[in-house]
Parts: C-alpha cells; structure tokens; sequence
C-alpha cells in the first residue's frame, strides 16, 4: 500500500534537488552576466547622451542599476545561506524576478533608447541587445523557461521597433532579429537538455555512490547502522576513552524465541518486528549514542561514556540495560498480531585489556549467551570467567569434530528390564573417552554438539553403531535396543531416507529397535512429526516418549502419536519415597498408559522400595542404577 506514495516522494526528492542544481549553475554564472550588463549599459548611457532624450537615457540606467543591484544583493545571500537553506523556493522564484525584470529593462532599452534618425546607432542598439540575449542563452539555460523570458522580453521590442521604422533596411532588421531570436531559443533549448541530461546523470551517479555507501554502512530493514559502521564507531570510541580516561560500554540484545515468530507468522511479520524493535531502542537512546544492527534479532548498543571508575560504569550501563528490557514490556502489534517479545542483554565495558573492537563484540556476545542459560529476560555483564568458560566450549566442540571421525566414541548400554529381573532390552548412551580429558559425560558434550550443528553427525553415528551392534545380536537374543533421537536430526529432510540407509548396510532386525524421541520434537511440529513416525513404523521400528511428563502438551499430543512406550521421568522416580506427588504422577502415567494400550518404563529405579511401589502400581519394565549402570556393549 505504501510503495506509490513512497515513489512519488522519492521522484519528488530528485526533481527537487536537480532544480536545486539548476539554480546553483545560474547563480555561479551569475556576476559575470551582471559584470557584462553594467559594462553595456554604461556603454549605451554614454554612446546615446546626446541621441536620445537624457530623461529616458537617465531613467533606464538608474532602472538598469537597481534591478543589477537587487540581483547582486540575491547572489550574496544565496552563497552565504546554508546547504538546506539553499533548496528553499524562496532563492529559485528571486532568482527568477531578476531575470524577467533585467529582461524587461532590455526591452525596455529599445522603446527608450530606439532613435529614429541614426541608423549607426540602431544597429549598435541592436548589436548590444543581441549579445545581452546571447549571453542569456549561456548563463541561463539551465532553466530552460528563464532563457526563453529573457529572449522574448528583450528581442520582441526590438524587433517591434524595427517593423515600425518603416523602411527597407529596418524591415530586413526585424525579419534578422526575428530569426535571430528563434535560433537563439533553439540554442537554449537544446543547451538546456544537454544541461538537464548532465544533472539527471550526475544526480544518478551521486545517487548510486551514496546507496552503494548506505548499503555498505546500514542495515536495509532497520536502518540502523550495520556491523561494518558499528565496528567503525567501536574503534574510535575505544581510542577516545584510552586518551580520556573513561569507560564506555557494549549492550548486546537478542531478541528470546524470535524463531517462533518467523516460523509461525513468517518472515513478513518477523521482519515488522525487528524494524518495531530496532524504532524502540533508537527512541531510548542519547544523540551520541549509537544503536547498531548485527542481523538477525540481534541488536548492539554502543554508549561512548558511561562512568570514569568500573563499578559506577557497570553500575550506569546495567540501569540503562533494564531500562531497554523494559522497552519489551509493551506488546509489538503487527497487523493484526499482539506480541510480547523479551530480550536478553549482555553488557562488555571498554576499555578493558581488549584488543580489539571484535574482541569487545565477542564478550558482550557472550555475556548475552550466559544471561539466555539463567533463563533468558535476562542481564549479564562480561566477567573473565565467561570467556574461559567459551574457550571451553570451543575446545570441546573442536575435539569432539575430530572425535567422530577418529573412533573416540564408544556406546555405552543401560539394561531395561521387568519386573522378575530378566534382560529385555538396554538404551543406548554414547560416552566420549577424550585421550588427555578421560571419559566426558555426556552432560559436557551434547549440548554443544547442539548448538555447533555437530549434532547431525555424531547422531549418525550413534544410530550406525547401534544398527551394527543390534545386527550383531541378531534376532534370536529378542533384545531390543533405544537409541535418542535429537530433534533437530529428526527434523532433516532426508532423517527417513537415512534410517532406512543404516538398517539395510548394517542388517540391523527394525523390529528390535527402538527410536526415542522428546516431547519438545512433537510439540515443534507435530503434524511432521506423526507422518514420520508413521513412515518409520512400517520398517518395523519402535517408539518411545522419553523423559515424559516434564514438557507441556504430552496429554494433548499423545493420543495422536503411534508410540509403543512413555518412559516415565527419572526425576519422578528418584523422590517417589518421599514425595506424595511424585508419586501420584507416576502412578496417574501408568494407569494411562495401560489404558493406551503402551509400555511403560520407569527410568531411575535405584532402590528396592522404589521398585516395589512401581510394581504395585502395574508397571512391568524397569531402568536404572538398581539393575545395572550403562556399560559397554561386550559387557551388556
């Protein structure tokens, strides 16, 4: 709906500023034309002294200074007005009164000054009037429309008089000066399209230079400044605060579960949004402050001065961090959409032994990854031990890249069983035994395989060496196997294609194996997630809900999903001793299990009194410490 009127005003602008152009070229030209005008009048005052009545002589001078005067007072204020000042009307339509009436006092030159007995001196009239005019055709244009005024107000008289001399040679005059004045408005015109065509292609050129600039400095759908600018402004203000002694300080934001928005009410409404996000935190913000946009829903604010001693500078930026987190309270509306968004802000001051601008970038980034741990709408300032902390991370994912690949993984087997003891099946846990570190719990690795896309692989390979260990197990032992499944691999579009790859290279019997999914991969996307499972189940594969009645739509969601067991939460288990409801919970999970017509698998069974209350509530598998620690599979 906007983009017409947005087009008109930008042909608006770039008419307005050509115009501007235009009128800048007339007043450059501007003191030699009112140079030649005084030369040339003064010339025909004296030649026409004693020619012509002194009245008339005299009138036309004292007109002739003064509009020359008026002119020259126009061009003053016009070279000592400001840039903006110089696009108002006001200097075009002055401009243009000068030139009609310095047209006029020419015109006026031969009614005046015309004398009807010296021919000598009509030709020297005519031939001062004629070079005035073609003066006018090249100081004048550029507006095409002023030219052809001052043609027309100067030559018609002239060529008026010349008819009305009534003689041979002054008819010849007229029809010459007549002819005269159409070459010249010719000239003007095609002098002008040159002149235009030169300014349009300028104008474009500038235009293009300035939007190439824009683009390389900007960010396009916020027009906050881009990571470039920002990194521009980072490293003059960590120079000025080390010659100046203070601290200024990094906010980094990112917006909490923007990938919902995105994927539920697509990226039109996302991109809305952020350009609504990015007009709040430019709203809040000081002149000297600067709000950058890094992509994505990530926003940087840069506050150049903040405080001259560490606490009161930390102290300044964290209310000020509190302040934009506030600014998500009020609800982003969009169309028809009511959002309610929340941020979560990290805080790097500078200067602080920081190398470099990227450097500074880099601490607030992660101090707004820790304050996303502590459970996101949240504020972090940058400590050390957040970067020792990320060099961890990238230590672990590093190794763990080169781990998949180089046979440092290994399947560990937790037994599943029921309730007279007997070996059923066993869940499959992937260790990492590190060649320095020792053996890694997988508390340490797997979420950073996550976040790092290494999630992919190493499931894979998870997936491979179970098939291979199943196969090796053969149809015979009835032992089933249950591998995790991430959601994210359950997610890739060719997971199917994939599943049926491995069973078929490794022989793997489907009907032993089992998949284990998580409540947060049915709730992303269910209808996916049933089509799935139903393609899968026709290889002859198992499901099972693991960790279940921790999430939030399992009752929902249940009926709809072909699982085959619900393993009950192991943290259900562990206090059902102790604590009445978690032992109403589990009991509540198997009786509707049973009524699904599911398996049910308590996880966490470590105590003999655990064991026997789970039994007198119906459950008939069991998993946990009580029965076997996970081992590797020779052991199993």
């Amino acid at each position: 709906m906007n983009a017409a009127p947005l087009g008109r005003s930008k042909d608006s602008d770039d008419a307005k500023n050509i115009r501007l152009e235009q009128a800048r070229i007339i007043y450059a030209a501007l003191p030699l034309s009112l140079a030649a005008i005084l030369i040339n009048a003064s010339v025909l005052g004296v030649v026409f002294w004693d020619i012509v009545p002194r009245q008339a002589n005299l009138g036309w001078l004292a007109a002739t200074f003064a509009v020359t005067l008026y002119r020259w007072v126009v061009l003053r204020g016009f070279r000592s007005a400001s840039d903006a000042s110089r696009e108002r009307p006001h200097w075009r339509r002055a401009l243009g009164l000068g030139v009609v009436l310095s047209g006029i006092l020419w015109g006026a030159a031969s009614l005046l000054l015309f004398p009807d007995e010296s021919m000598l001196h009509q030709l020297l009239l005519a031939f001062v009037i004629a070079g005035m005019s073609a003066g006018a055709v090249t100081t004048l244009s550029a507006i095409y429309g002023l030219a052809v005024a001052f043609l027309v107000l100067s030559l018609v008289p002239l060529i008026w008089c010349f008819a009305l001399a009534g003689n041979a040679i002054s008819d010849i005059m007229a029809v010459m000066t007549a002819l005269f004045a159409l070459m010249l408005i010719g000239s003007s015109k095609r002098l002008s399209q040159m002149i235009l065509e030169s300014l349009q292609t300028r104008h474009e050129r500038r235009q293009a230079q300035e939007t190439i600039r824009y683009q390389a400095l900007y960010d396009e759908l916020t027009d906050l400044p881009n990571r470039r600018q920002l990194l521009e402004r980072l490293a003059q203000e960590m120079s000025r605060s080390k010659r100046h002694g203070h601290l200024g300080a990094v906010l980094f934001l990112d917006l909490d579960h923007f990938k919902k928005i995105n994927d539920s009410l697509g990226h039109r409404v996302g991109d809305k949004v952020l350009q609504a996000v990015g007009a709040r935190i430019r709203f809040r913000l000081r002149q000297e402050d600067i709000a950058a946009r890094l992509g994505g829903d990530e926003f940087v604010v840069l506050i150049p001065e903040v405080g001259d001693a560490p606490d009161i500078a930390a102290a300044n930026t964290e209310y000020l961090a509190v302040e934009l987190r506030e600014l998500f309270r009020e609800p982003f509306v969009v169309g028809s959409h009511k959002l309610h968004l929340s941020a979560s802000v990290g805080i790097a001051l500078f200067p602080m032994e920081q190398e470099d601008p990227e450097d500074l970038l880099q601490q607030a980034d992660v101090a707004m990854y820790r304050a996303k741990e502590l459970g996101r709408d949240n504020v972090q300032l940058f400590l050390p031990s957040m970067q020792a902390a990320v060099d961890r991370r990238l230590e672990i994912e590093r190794d763990l890249r080169w781990a998949i690949g180089n046979d440092e993984l290994e399947l560990y087997y937790q037994p599943q069983v029921i309730a007279c003891g007997q070996l059923v099946g066993a869940e499959a846990l992937v260790r990492w035994n590190h060649p320095t570190r020792g053996l890694i719990s997988p508390a340490d690795f797997i979420g950073i395989a996550e976040e790092s896309g290494l999630i992919y692989q190493l499931g894979d390979w998870v997936l491979r060496r179970a098939c291979a260990q199943l196969a090796d197990l053969g149809r015979a032992s009835g032992l089933h196997l249950s591998v995790n499944i991430s959601p994210k691999q359950f997610r890739e579009d060719n997971f199917v294609e994939r599943v049926r790859t491995i069973l078929a290279e490794t022989g793997a019997p489907p009907e032993l194996l089992t998949l284990e999914i998580t409540e947060s991969l049915v709730i992303d996307d269910i209808e996916q997630t049933v089509q799935r499972m139903r393609v899968l189940k026709t290889l002859g594969l198992s499901f099972a809900m693991d960790d279940f009645g921790t999430g939030h739509s399992s009752l929902a969601y249940l009926k709809r999903l072909p699982l085959d067991t619900i393993k009950i939460d192991r943290s259900f288990v562990l206090d059902i001793e102790s604590d009445p409801n978690d032992a109403v919970i589990v009991e509540t999970i198997i009786v509707m299990s049973h009524h699904l017509g599911l398996d049910a698998i308590a996880e966490g069974v470590e105590t003999h009194a655990a064991l026997a209350f789970l039994r007198s509530k119906g459950c008939e598998r069991f998993q946990g410490y009580l029965f076997g620690r996970p081992e590797p599979f020779d052991e199993l």
